[in-house]
C-alpha cells in the first residue's frame, strides 16, 4: 500500500534540503549546509522521516486507506549519483477505511532500495528498485500486496512526495486494486542536505 513509499520508501527522499551539485557529481548527505560540498565530520549516513504535521498518507482506489502516522529510517549507501538509499525500518500505524482509523495494518515485507537522482537545486527524484508492501483490512477482508518497484516520489525542500504516484498491486483477496493512487507528504526529523 501507500507504505510503498514510505513506503519506499518510503523514504529517503528527506536527503535533498539545501541545494545540489551537477549531476554527474557524487551526492553526500549532510548535516550542515555551508557551501556546495559536505564540510568534514558534518556527513550523515541515515536520514528519518514521518508524515508532514496535519496531513496523512492515502491509498486511493476502490476503498480508500488512510493511516495517520508512518515513521521511515533510511540509510545513504556511499556517494554516487544516483546515490542507492536503504529503507532499513518502516513503521504505519493509525490505518484504516473509516473514520477510528484502526482497521488496517501494513506491513512490510521487503524494505526497499531506492536512487535518489538530483535534478536541480534542491530537487530530485527517488525511484524505487525494489520493496514490497502488505495492507490488510481484515473488518472487509481486505489483503493486498504491492510492489514498490518503479514508484517515483519527488524530493526538495526536506520533503518527499507521492502526489497521486500509481501504485503496483502484485495480487491479494477482495477490492485489490490493479490501480491505486498514492498520496503522501513526508517531511525529515533534523537536518539533512544533499551536497557534493
Amino acid at each position: 500500500m501507500f507504505g510503498l513509499a514510505a513506503l519506499a520508501a518510503v523514504a529517503a527522499m528527506a536527503f535533498v534540503g539545501a541545494t545540489s551539485a551537477s549531476a554527474s557529481a557524487s551526492t553526500q548527505i549532510c548535516t550542515e549546509h555551508t557551501g556546495l560540498t559536505c564540510a568534514a565530520g558534518k556527513g550523515s549516513a541515515t536520514v528519518h522521516q514521518v508524515l508532514a504535521a496535519g496531513t496523512v498518507g492515502e491509498l486511493l482506489a476502490l476503498i480508500d486507506v488512510l493511516c495517520l502516522s508512518f515513521l521511515v529510517e533510511a540509510t545513504a549507501l556511499g556517494l554516487g549519483n544516483p546515490q542507492s538509499i536503504h529503507a532499513t525500518s518502516q513503521t504505519f500505524s493509525g490505518c484504516g477505511t473509516g473514520s477510528a482509523h484502526n482497521n488496517c495494518t501494513v506491513t512490510v515485507q521487503e524494505q526497499p532500495l531506492s536512487n535518489l537522482l538530483k535534478t536541480g537545486l534542491d530537487e530530485g527524484v527517488l525511484t524505487a528498485t525494489n520493496g514490497r508492501t502488505r495492507l490488510q483490512c481484515s473488518n472487509i477482508g481486505l489483503d493486498c500486496v504491492y510492489d514498490l518497484e518503479g514508484i517515483e516520489f519527488a524530493v526538495g525542500g526536506g520533503h518527499l512526495t507521492a502526489n497521486e504516484t500509481a501504485t503496483n498491486e502484485l495480487g491479494g483477496k477482495f477490492f485489490c486494486p490493479d490501480e491505486g493512487l498514492l498520496d503522501a507528504l513526508l517531511e525529515t526529523l533534523g537536518n539533512a542536505y544533499v551536497l557534493g
